[in-house]
């Protein structure tokens, strides 16, 4: 009897250690090849971490991260970036590390789009990281010139802040190669506000400020199958292989503001052996 109660406490114990055994680990995933954008890797403290330290079975997931020519999901979707703002060129603020950014400048307005593939499946909420270069009218150096979106000074010298005058951010999640069953069409992604957490709210068209050369925030509620986002849509859990799209459009305002390609970093936990390879990194950027 002792053996047998002994047995059952130990099927008990593992059972309830099995999750742990799978393993959690940091993941980031951007456009092209992440282990070769200019956020990533001139922060290595974290981003370095995770590229040399995120192994599968096929070597460091983000050396063979670039969809971009990939056909994915019921949408033939791939990773890719867009803008409507014009030609890249060296970014102000980045630019000493080789990075092109198109630039909105002031009281005009552009769309900027990109496309990621997530490599693991999140277990967490997923961080969308904002980085770019924001500074006032027709300058072009951070160091004399920082400013923030939707900020102005008036000539007598009082400083103003117009919230409607600021970026919009809407993101959606896409099926992949590998959705959730029922997973057929987009969903609007919901965020956890700072400070707070709650309630959601949707991600179409939120306004949100930046400033010079810092990145700035956004906090996604991991989608949970069969729950309703803020718009009434059922989601989904999201799968390797699914794509998030994020689109930015600059309202007229009264900043010069400069993105590019990598300057959208998605961060989270995934599910080790929930892998997913894309094509090897060979080029030398982004």
């Amino acid at each position: 009897m002792k053996v047998a109660k002994l047995t059952i406490l130990l099927i008990a114990a593992l059972a309830l250690s099995m999750p742990a055994w799978a393993g959690n680990v940091p993941e980031f995933d951007a456009v092209g090849c992440d282990s070769l954008n200019v956020f990533a890797i001139n922060n290595p403290i974290q981003y370095g971490q995770v590229i040399n330290n995120n192994i599968g079975p096929y070597g460091p997931i983000n050396d063979y991260s670039d969809f971009r020519f990939a056909c994915l999901g019921p949408y033939c979707a791939s990773e890719m970036f867009f803008t409507s703002a014009g030609q890249g060129f060296p970014d102000p603020c980045f630019g000493e590390f080789g990075y092109l950014s198109a630039l909105t400048d002031a009281w005009n307005e552009a769309t900027y789009e990109w496309r990621i593939v997530l490599q693991m499946k999140p277990e967490s909420d997923i961080n969308l990281n904002i980085y770019d270069c924001v500074l006032k009218h027709n300058t072009f150096d951070v160091w004399e010139s920082a400013e923030q979106t939707g900020r102005y000074r008036a000539p007598w010298g009082q400083l103003f802040f117009t919230p409607n005058q600021n970026p919009v951010i809407s993101v959606s999640a896409w099926p992949g190669e590998y959705p959730t069953p029922g997973f057929t069409a987009p969903f609007t992604m919901d965020a956890r506000p700072l400070p707070g957490l709650d309630p959601p709210v949707p991600l179409i068209e939120a306004f949100y400020t930046s400033k010079a050369l810092w990145s700035e925030g956004v906090i996604m509620v991991m989608p949970e199958t069969g729950v309703k986002n803020t718009q009434g849509e059922t989601m989904y859990a999201l799968k390797q292989g699914d794509i998030m799209q994020v689109k930015i459009y600059v309202n007229p305002n009264p900043t010069d503001i400069f993105y590019g390609p990598d300057n959208i970093i998605l961060k989270y936990i995934g599910i080790v052996g929930t892998y997913y390879y894309g094509n090897f990194c060979l080029q030398t950027g982004s």
